[in-house]
């Protein structure tokens, strides 16, 4: 083993059993959980057998392991940051709401007695 495998591994390895444990701990996110163990076993895997990303690589039409790996990096962050850009609009959709919610309850009962 190579001296990154000795240090990957381990650290690849804790964040799979917290995966994990999260996946059977919180059922509300299962799709989502279920999705991080397998990048994580993924990872493993590659890390362990470089050459498994060649042939999987090659069987996708890619020449080497690591272009796949770098469009696959390119492409998951794309929509992490799209689905990043989702929630802050939801979120400042419903400030928005709260706002207007809270301008129209003081209009209508008063200002509230509370310090600022």
């Amino acid at each position: 083993m190579s001296l990154f495998q000795l240090l990957a591994v381990p650290f690849i390895a804790a964040m799979l059993f917290a995966s994990a444990r999260n996946l059977l701990k919180v059922r509300a996110r299962l799709v989502v959980s279920t999705l991080w163990v397998l990048l994580w076993l993924a990872t493993l895997m590659a890390v362990i057998d470089p050459d498994s990303t060649t042939q999987v690589a090659r069987a996708l039409g890619i020449q080497r392991g690591a272009d796949l790996l770098v469009y696959s990096a390119v492409l998951g962050f794309i929509v992490g940051f799209y689905l990043v850009y989702l929630k802050l609009r939801q979120l400042s959709r419903e400030i928005t709401l709260l706002t207007r919610e809270l301008a129209m309850r003081d209009a209508r009962d008063g200002p509230s007695t509370r310090e600022p």
